[in-house]
């Protein structure tokens, strides 16, 4: 489980990582938040409009708040143990890095 959620965590910074993506001008993560979940609705209403049915909207909408915010509850968790340079952590890296 905790090498699924190593993985979550490194998609998710290749895609969310402030250094790559035009949020990176927003200091405050919580407000990088709120603009991902405007962002998710608002690409869920396009694709229910493009479908032609609400239903459609709500199922994805759904979708996508449930993913952002496991998304950002895995992200805040790697990155305070980053932060805090946790052991299990630096462990689940050097296994990674054996591992190829």
């Amino acid at each position: 489980m905790k090498q699924f959620a190593l993985k979550v965590y490194d998609g998710y910074t290749y895609i969310f990582d402030s250094t790559r993506n035009p949020l990176r001008h927003i200091p405050d993560p919580v407000s990088r938040f709120h603009i991902m979940t405007v962002l998710a609705c608002m690409w869920s209403f396009a694709f229910a409009t493009y479908i032609g049915s609400m239903i459609v909207f709500g199922v994805s909408l759904a979708a996508h708040i449930i993913l952002l915010l496991m998304f950002f509850f895995t992200m805040s968790v790697f990155y305070d143990a980053q932060k805090n340079k946790s052991s299990w952590l630096l462990k689940l890296r050097r296994e990674k890095l054996k591992q190829g």
